[in-house]
């Protein structure tokens, strides 16, 4: 399962949550308070629509054949279909530009809303971002309040929302990076189930070589994690950060006794691995 492919080709900012990429900017955008974080049009709803059935006949397929992608823990899903009745919150390390519609492709028929770096909302991509349910963080204080208040209606109207807690992608990155504490808050406040999903890597053998030089793609679901109501809220949202840590590098192959297992949380204490 834990798997350290050639990655001499990147290289990994300093500061383990910092973007390893740029965006063309294609598009300017008003990431404000009067920018649409949850578009609700008629017009909106409506591409949605049809996108959907293209990312189920093309776009997921393709995943398959360019990632290699195998998912594995499905049935967590599946055995504890009542306790997502009310929503859940999923989170997963980020590993590459399509490691969202991989995870889409392993959770459907679930379609959670998720928090997106804004650049790539302004980039090439962007309107099929927002399709996928990308809402823009926006860098500005009345932008923000408005995003929060978009997050926060999601979570109680019982949708799904997904999060990607180290921050930013680093192309096949083995390890798991540290976990922002952000989302455990949205999981503690809302009292949400947390999913964690942890993609791993696979060398490419056979016919798969010909398709990439990258690795394949692993994608685990695990056994949800709950919020401890026995503790105040600060110390609920450690906890709850603390155990999905843990159990996305123990899903990933990376067990205590392993050389980078980490268990600082902490952004500015970690030290590359790669």
């Amino acid at each position: 399962m834990y798997y350290r492919h050639d990655l001499t080709k990147y290289k990994y900012p300093e500061q383990c949550d910092a973007h390893m990429i740029t965006v063309k900017r294609v598009r300017k955008l008003s990431f404000d308070e009067n920018y649409r974080y949850l578009d609700k049009r008629f017009s909106f709803k409506l591409k949605k629509l049809i996108y959907y059935p293209l990312l189920y006949l093309i776009v997921f397929p393709i995943t398959k054949i360019v990632h290699g992608l195998k998912v594995h823990g499905k049935e967590n899903l599946k055995k504890n279909k009542e306790l997502f009745k009310d929503g859940a919150i999923t989170i997963c390390n980020h590993v590459c530009m399509w490691d969202y519609l991989c995870m889409l492709n392993g959770i459907r028929p679930y379609a959670p809303y998720f928090p997106v770096w804004k650049n790539n909302v302004e980039g090439p991509m962007g309107p099929l971002i927002r399709m996928s349910g990308g809402i823009p963080v926006p860098d500005n204080v009345k932008g923000m309040a408005k995003f929060n208040e978009a997050i926060e209606e999601v979570l109680s109207s019982n949708k799904w929302l997904h999060f990607f807690p180290e921050g930013s992608m680093w192309f096949f990155y083995p390890d798991i990076r540290p976990l922002k504490k952000a989302v455990f808050r949205y999981a503690v406040k809302f009292d949400k189930p947390i999913i964690p999903i942890t993609m791993s890597m696979r060398p490419r053998k056979g016919i798969m070589r010909l398709f990439l030089k990258t690795p394949c793609i692993d994608m685990h679901i695990g056994e949800p994690l709950l919020v401890n109501k026995d503790l105040v809220a600060p110390r609920a949202v450690e906890d709850l950060r603390s155990r999905a840590y843990h159990v996305m590098q123990v899903m990933n192959g990376i067990t205590p006794d392993s050389p980078t297992y980490n268990t600082d949380l902490n952004p500015f204490n970690y030290k590359k691995t790669m």
